[in-house]
């Protein structure tokens, strides 16, 4: 089955689970699978689903969801996504659910104009605003501009990943898809459409020399979605030289 129709699958099933619930919402997906961007057919599918409610908080909001799904399944918190432990259940192989809030960030304040994004904690209480729409769109949009060779590259550079890690070159977990996605978005398109040879080997090359050559531009990044910063103290950033160092190990496979 291909991403679009195991996805609307998983939002359908996941609207039916959740009939009795009378509050606003939307279901829609983010992360590898609907990015176009994973490995293999046996990747998670990841849903949002997310209250529009203004006023309606987001404690409220999870354990309303975990009150509803738990009529029918065992449902629980894991670190950020709730998770289904019914071992008859698909959503418990195959789907994560990161339960949220509508966030809206106004670039102009006084406009009414804004950006939708999302807002949710993980299990230490931390909070998280993300926007997983805007990562989708400017992958799609920076796909088109480099004819395809930013996926490309991005799954070449996850498989190289992986082969790290089971060398115990990198250690497992410190290079997350979301961290490597932005990494490569980063990139100016020009790398990618004038790489005589595999994109993905320019674009970690040129990685590598912007943080040596100018690594307080490397630490301004932004991520994907082209609104938060990809380095920070938050619980959704990472440390500019733990970056850099993971670089170079992909660098020099």
């Amino acid at each position: 089955m291909d991403g679009e129709f195991l996805l609307s699958w998983a939002a359908s099933e996941l609207r039916r689970e959740l009939g009795p619930y009378s509050r606003p919402f939307e279901i829609f997906g983010q992360g590898s699978r609907v990015n176009g961007t994973h490995l293999g057919h046996d990747s998670d599918i990841d849903l949002v689903l997310m209250l529009t409610e203004p006023g309606h908080g987001w404690e409220r909001f999870r354990d309303d969801v975990l009150t509803v799904l738990g009529e029918s399944h065992i449902v629980r918190m894991g670190r950020r996504c709730l998770n289904v432990d019914d071992p008859d259940s698909l959503f418990a192989e195959m789907v994560d659910i990161l339960v949220a809030t509508e966030h809206r960030w106004y670039p102009v304040p006084g406009s009414p104009h804004y950006e939708q994004g999302v807002f949710f904690r993980d299990q230490q209480g931390r909070p998280i605003v993300n926007f997983p729409k805007q990562h989708r769109l400017h992958g799609d949009v920076k796909d088109l501009r480099t004819g395809g060779r930013f996926k490309q590259a991005v799954r070449a550079v996850k498989r190289a990943r992986r082969w790290a890690e089971a060398e115990h070159l990198l250690e497992e977990g410190t290079a997350p898809s979301y961290l490597v996605e932005c990494l490569l978005f980063n990139v100016p398109d020009p790398v990618y459409l004038s790489a005589p040879g595999p994109a993905h080997r320019e674009a970690v090359a040129w990685l590598s020399r912007h943080h040596r050559e100018d690594p307080e531009s490397f630490a301004a990044l932004p991520c994907q979605n082209g609104i938060n910063r990809l380095f920070g103290p938050g619980p959704d950033q990472w440390e500019p030289g733990a970056a850099a160092r993971i670089i170079d190990v992909l660098h020099q496979i």
